[in-house]
C-alpha cells in the first residue's frame, strides 16, 4: 500500500539532513566516480550530523560540474552549466519565463510523492550524469496540456537531454517530460 502524502500548505520539498543522507547520498557511496560534499547556503562544508541544514551536495567534490541545491519549493539538478528545475507544483504558478528560460522543467507531479520517492527520483536523475563530459539539450513544445494551463510561466516543453562521457553501454531514461540518453 502507498503511503498517503500530505504537505499542505508546508513546501514539499524541505529535506532534513538525515533524510538527504539515507535517501539521496547513501545511493552513491559505493560509486567510485563520485566523490560528495556538503554545503551550507554560504557555501561552507558541514558535516552530515550538523543541525545546519544542507543547501547543496556536489557528487564530483571541488569541481561542482555536478551538483543538487535545495530550496524548500524548488529543487535544482545543475549539470556542465544546464539546471534542471523540480518546481513545487503549488508555487508553479508564481514562476515566470524569466525564471525558467533556457532551463529543463520537470513537470511531474511531486506533491504526491513522499520524500523517499522525491529523493530517490532525484538519485535516479543524478545517476545519469555521473562521469558527464559535456550535455547537450533539445527542447520540443509538448501538445497543449491542459493540466499546465493553470501555469502561465512558460510553455509545457519535452526535452531530451544527451549526456557524453566515456561510458560505451549507453542508457536512455525517462522522467515524465525528460529523457536522458547516457
Amino acid at each position: 500500500m502507498k503511503e498517503e502524502v500530505n504537505y499542505g500548505s508546508t513546501a514539499c520539498m524541505l529535506f532534513s539532513n538525515e533524510e538527504l543522507w539515507n535517501f539521496l547520498i547513501t545511493k552513491f557511496e559505493n560509486n567510485s566516480a563520485v566523490s560528495i560534499r556538503t554545503l551550507t547556503d554560504d557555501d561552507r562544508e558541514i558535516d552530515l550530523s550538523s543541525h545546519t541544514p544542507i543547501q547543496f551536495i556536489c557528487f564530483d567534490g571541488e569541481k561542482r560540474d555536478l551538483f543538487i541545491s535545495f530550496n524548500g519549493t524548488q529543487t535544482s539538478i545543475f549539470v556542465c552549466d544546464k539546471e534542471i528545475m523540480f518546481i513545487d507544483e503549488n508555487v508553479k504558478g508564481i514562476y515566470t519565463t524569466s525564471d525558467t528560460f533556457g532551463n529543463v522543467v520537470y513537470e511531474g507531479h511531486l506533491r504526491n510523492l513522499s520524500h523517499v520517492e522525491i529523493l530517490s527520483l532525484f538519485a535516479d536523475v543524478i545517476s545519469c550524469f555521473i562521469s558527464a563530459e559535456e550535455v547537450e539539450i533539445v527542447e520540443e513544445e509538448a501538445l497543449y496540456d491542459e493540466e499546465n494551463k493553470q501555469y502561465n510561466y512558460y510553455k509545457t516543453l519535452n526535452y531530451e537531454i544527451n549526456v557524453k562521457n566515456k561510458n560505451p553501454n549507453k542508457q536512455i531514461k525517462t522522467f515524465e517530460n525528460i529523457t536522458i540518453s547516457f
